[in-house]
């Protein structure tokens, strides 16, 4: 039966028995929205002649008895009823707090119950309903309790420690119990585990992934305990764990590092530390995935992470102006002039530099060089840049100022400008992108990335500056080919290892290939495609343009996507969603894996008739996002009264793809850049092959004037 605003007044369910009501025959029911659940409960106790009604509840059946992996989980309370539909089969379970006063005292004896009760806890721990129960318990105290008289050297402590691990995090995950409620004894436990993990006769991987994964949401969620694991934890501690072959604990080691650098009040004091197992990281994590296609999505978002935090420790210098007199800053500009002339001055401290010689070093601002530094960015990261080349490539160095009268190319302006295009590139001071994975090998590995990568990529600017025979006014121009030679390097960043060949593939990127790509790309005259009768052309054929765009994107809305499941922990906690063919529904649902699965295989649906689009900080799931990426991949789908379906898309292209699909879907104008830069690409195109025919025609900016009709149309023709 259908009420009046569309929606059933009634659900058709499936209810199996557990065992401990012993074997029932499973029921077929067809329950009213507005009936009460212990009614219902009362009514299924009764058929089934069980007692005591009032100590059961409803809950979804376990995966394994639903039959798909998208099977629903938890109990049905009276808030969340509304999620039921046709088709759901539920069981009778004891109540949430019965089964957690019962798994509570279990857990508090010892032996195989104690155990047993655990593998219960790890799995209703996700149940937020139960969670508060079992919280309401002291239960999370309890399994801390558990931890601080643990021993690494009993077999039955180590075998439960796996279990607890799972459930202590599943339980915090809830916010309901501050991290700062931690307890100083549980924190110096799980340190003392790792202390002599490092002992192989006490290494257990779980133990360890487990102690790691504990201390560093301890550490991203709880200030007062940094110092104390700070402290006893170091940098030289867990890296040896990156040797391990288990993936796990390899990840776990990385989000631990990750989360000691984000959160260390002195940034470069760990990376000082961390500058010595730059090869380790290489031969450790890098070199083991050589033989394989792709380094596992885990391992490479934390890896996507350090790099940021590498990149970010130039922050500082990048925002950092020129201070006139600052002793350290003075003596590395006359650095510049010491190492270029070195066999004219010999020793540095007897350096009496001329304007001339600032001028040949390439600073427009001969007078003052200073002035160079005062732009933010790139501030005096340029300076240090320059530095780091004129000591590690000092011959080079030599050539590039020693020729600048023969080639014109200003070493100091084009540094200072290559270093901005640079800071750009690199998103240098920016948080990590939630849940990107694309990092670059040479950089992770490297104990001066962004200035080994400046010392190539200046080579590179010399190199493009002859091909081009620019002149000291064209230094913007080539700026910009530099900056197209990168970008289009860096779509291929998993392959760049070393710098050598990111110094080979640069250079094979040569001017002339550059040109040759966007003169593939505009077979015309821009003057003619700015031409007021092409102009017109070109609207006229924009709606058409426009609604190839849509289609397009409501084509990878039907292909679905996989997303990550907000708050959730550890792998494969992802959902998939799909638009119908249709375009009337858009199916959902939790999926184990990243293959987009059919669309029957997703139980749950929502109308695009009711659903409404929220995009960054309006969505719901906004203030829960961890690390910080900025709200520029968030979005969320509200539909019947207050549900919604939260989005957090792996990269910006798909965020694109998704929000533009779902404003077609609600007829709102498609908003992102990447629209509209599709929306232009295809419009020029269509333009320039609709021209082709009129190609060396000079297109008139004014219509024709028509001439007037003859007297006559008998025409006379000469044939000769």
């Amino acid at each position: 039966m259908t009420s009046l605003t569309g929606k059933q007044d009634r659900v058709k369910l499936a209810i199996q028995s557990q065992p401990l009501l012993g074997t029932k025959q499973p029921l077929l029911l067809e329950v009213a929205n507005n009936s009460e659940l212990v009614t219902v409960i009362r009514d299924i106790c009764s058929q089934w002649s069980v007692s005591n009604p009032e100590q059961y509840a409803l809950k979804y059946a376990e995966p394994a008895a639903a039959g798909h992996a998208t099977a629903k989980f938890g109990y049905i309370t009276e808030s969340n009823r509304q999620h039921l539909k046709n088709g759901d089969i539920l069981t009778v379970a004891k109540l949430p707090a019965l089964a957690a006063r019962d798994i509570y005292n279990k857990i508090c004896n010892t032996g195989e119950e104690r155990k047993a009760a655990m593998t219960e806890l790890v799995g209703l721990s996700r149940d937020y309903v139960f969670a508060l129960e079992f919280i309401y318990l002291t239960g999370v105290q309890q399994l801390m309790t558990i931890v601080e008289q643990s021993q690494l050297g009993n077999a039955a402590d180590v075998d439960l420690l796996m279990y607890l691990s799972e459930a202590f995090q599943e339980l915090m995950q809830h916010n309901v119990v501050s991290w700062e409620a931690l307890t100083e004894n549980f924190v110096k436990k799980l340190i003392n585990f790792i202390e002599k993990s490092n002992d192989i006769q006490y290494f257990q991987a779980s133990i360890v992934s487990m102690c790691l994964d504990i201390l560093q949401s301890t550490i991203s969620n709880s200030p007062k305990f940094y110092e104390l694991i700070s402290k006893d934890v170091s940098i030289e501690h867990v890296m040896p764990f990156l040797d391990k072959p288990e993936n796990e604990v390899k990840r776990t080691t990385l989000a631990f590092i990750n989360a000691m650098i984000s959160k260390a009040p002195k940034k470069e004091d760990v990376f000082k530390k961390l500058f010595q197992f730059g090869r380790q990281l290489k031969d450790s994590v890098l070199s083991r995935f050589q033989s394989e296609s792709t380094v596992p999505r885990e391992i490479a978002q934390e890896l996507y992470v350090y790099q940021c935090h590498l990149l970010n420790q130039y922050e500082s210098r990048m925002k950092q102006k020129f201070v006139a007199g600052d002793a350290y800053m003075e003596e590395d500009l006359l650095h510049l002039p010491a190492r270029a002339f070195q066999d004219e001055y010999g020793n540095k401290s007897r350096i009496v530099v001329s304007e001339a010689h600032w001028k040949q070093l390439g600073f427009l601002k001969w007078s003052d060089p200073r002035q160079e530094f005062m732009e933010t960015p790139p501030g005096v990261l340029a300076l240090d840049c320059m530095v780091y080349f004129a000591k590690h490539k000092h011959d080079l160095y030599s050539r590039f100022v020693l020729v600048h009268a023969e080639n014109q190319c200003p070493f100091a302006d084009a540094s200072v400008a290559l270093t901005k295009v640079l800071c750009n590139i690199f998103r240098v001071g920016e948080p990590p992108i939630e849940l990107a994975h694309e990092f670059i090998p040479l950089i992770v590995t490297n104990d001066e990335p962004f200035k080994d990568i400046f010392g190539v990529t200046i080579q590179l600017l010399f190199k493009t500056w002859r091909e081009m025979r620019a002149s000291v006014l064209d230094l913007e121009k080539v700026m910009v080919v530099v900056t197209k030679q990168i970008l289009t390097l860096l779509q291929s960043s998993a392959t760049l290892t070393t710098l050598d060949i990111l110094k080979q593939k640069l250079f094979e990127l040569t001017y002339k290939k550059i040109i040759e790509a966007e003169e593939n790309s505009q077979l015309l005259d821009e003057s003619v495609l700015k031409s007021k009768p092409v102009q017109e052309l070109s609207e006229a054929i924009r709606p058409e343009i426009i609604e190839l765009v849509k289609q397009e994107r409501l084509r990878h809305l039907v292909e679905g996507a996989t997303f990550p499941k907000i708050g959730r922990r550890g792998r494969d906690q992802l959902f998939c969603c799909r638009l119908s063919p249709n375009y009337k529904m858009l199916h959902f649902g939790d999926i184990t894996g990243e293959q987009v699965p059919p669309l029957e295989a997703l139980d749950k649906k929502i109308p695009v008739s009711e659903m409404k689009l929220e995009v960054g900080a309006a969505c719901p799931h906004a203030d829960k996002v961890r690390r910080g990426g900025g709200n520029q991949s968030l979005f969320s789908i509200f539909y019947e009264e207050n549900e919604h379906l939260d989005f957090i898309a792996p990269n910006e292209t798909v965020f694109n793809i998704w929000v533009d699909g779902l404003s077609v879907l609600l007829n709102r104008k498609m908003t992102s850049k990447a629209a509209e830069e599709d929306i232009e690409t295809l419009l020029n195109m269509d333009l320039k092959l609709r021209l082709l025919d009129i190609e060396n025609v000079t297109i008139p900016n004014q219509i024709p004037t028509i001439p007037k009709e003859p007297l006559d149309y008998d025409f006379f023709y000469k044939l000769d």
